[in-house]
């Protein structure tokens, strides 16, 4: 049966396509090509397959209708469901980008903060006011104790030793936020250690200079140490952060004031002794009887002995005022301490400076000598404070307790 059908077939075929020729006559001559049925065959398939597609491309055109591909109903809800992932990751990367932003603010204001606090600390605990292991400060202190309780005539006003600053509550989202913290209570740390050490310094130095017998508050008058003008801001700059620290570090910057003036004024006071070498003194400050005619008679300083042209050295540092003679006191040196203070050497054999030079406490500035009115070899030594004479004595016994 399907012999048969098949033979039907050929046969359709062979009698629609029979082999054909065609003859063509150029030139007086005559010529053939055959074209068989394979041939028709495959020409006729050629043609209706380009039939097929030009007519599937018009209807396309024409009518957006392509068989070949899925339905625009499909490509539409395609495209829809990625658009939707589009959007939400837009979306996604627009949250993430504000969380950033706002950590990142946040982060940068607390990083402002404590760079500000550190700041703060650096110029408090790195000063040369307050003692650290790298640093020298200008008066150093003996072991010896102070003669004196400074609490009982010291009457200023003292703020209170507070041991605990609130801690800051770091939050900024990131993972830092704990070592923050941790730096937070640091800083709170050292400047609780900071002030409660300013403030026995002050205490310290107050005792030293009533050891001398001075008052302080005009001690402090002689200094040159005001400071002021105009607040300018800079733009840019960071603040000080406000809140618990604020008035913490502006107390404890008026004491460094406080405390620096102190140190300004003790550096200035004659606290050294004036022979170098040891000596015996042999007159008191006050009333005594004269040497030469034995009535009463006010000295205004103190005699030590010894051999001739032992060291005479400055009991601090300042500027030589006077050198040469003058009068009962033979050849003598004055020197300018600042702060009001003063001091007279007298009845040199030598002196070793000049008018207008800066000498050092200890540098030596002239020899033992019995020059003016003068019984043997001695020095005669005197302390002034606003040009009046005070018992070089009460200076010797606050030197003995510093360095």
């Amino acid at each position: 049966m399907v012999n048969d059908v098949i033979g039907d077939a050929r046969e359709r075929i062979l009698q629609t396509f029979p082999e054909r020729q065609i003859y063509l006559r150029s030139g007086g001559e005559v010529s053939y090509y055959n074209l068989s049925t394979r041939l028709q065959l495959i020409v006729v398939s050629a043609i209706g397959v380009m039939a097929l597609w030009c007519v599937l491309t018009i209807i396309n055109l024409v009518f957006g209708i392509n068989p070949i591909r899925p339905a625009s109903e499909e490509v539409k809800r395609v495209e829809a469901k990625y658009e939707r992932m589009l959007a939400d990751s837009q979306a996604k990367q627009k949250k993430s980008q504000d969380l950033l932003a706002e950590q990142r603010a946040s982060f940068e204001t607390m990083a402002a903060n404590l760079e500000a606090k550190h700041q703060t600390l650096t110029r408090i605990v790195g000063t040369d006011v307050l003692p650290s292991a790298a640093t020298e400060t200008a008066v150093q202190y003996a072991d010896a104790q102070i003669v004196m309780a400074p609490t009982v005539r010291d009457t200023a006003e003292r703020v209170a030793r507070r041991r605990a600053i609130a801690t800051t509550d770091i939050a900024t989202g990131l993972p830092i936020d704990n070592s923050l913290t941790s730096l937070d209570d640091t800083q709170n740390a050292i400047l609780i250690s900071a002030e409660a050490e300013l403030l026995d310094r002050i205490d310290l130095n107050r005792a030293l200079i009533e050891q001398a017998d001075m008052d302080i508050d005009s001690v402090l008058k002689e200094g040159t140490g005001g400071k002021g003008g105009l607040f300018i801001p800079i733009d840019g700059g960071v603040d000080v952060p406000t809140g618990e620290f604020q008035p913490r570090v502006t107390a404890i910057q008026a004491r460094l004031l406080e405390n620096e003036a102190l140190e300004e004024a003790l550096a200035s006071m004659p606290l050294g002794h004036p022979v170098e070498r040891e000596t015996v003194m042999t007159s008191d400050f006050g009333v005594r009887s004269d040497p030469f005619n034995g009535r009463p008679t006010f000295h205004a300083g103190l005699d030590f002995i010894g051999g001739s042209m032992s060291p005479i050295v400055a009991t601090a540092p300042g500027v030589v005022r006077f050198v040469g003679r003058n009068g009962g006191y033979g050849r003598s040196v004055e020197i300018d301490h600042g702060h009001g203070f003063t001091t007279r050497y007298a009845h040199l054999k030598k002196t070793f400076v000049k008018r207008g030079q800066k000498v050092e406490k200890g540098e030596r500035i002239g020899g033992m000598g019995s020059t003016g009115r003068s019984t043997a070899t001695h020095l005669h030594y005197e302390v002034h404070f606003q040009g009046r004479a005070f018992d070089p004595q009460k200076f010797l016994e606050a030197g003995q307790h510093v360095q």
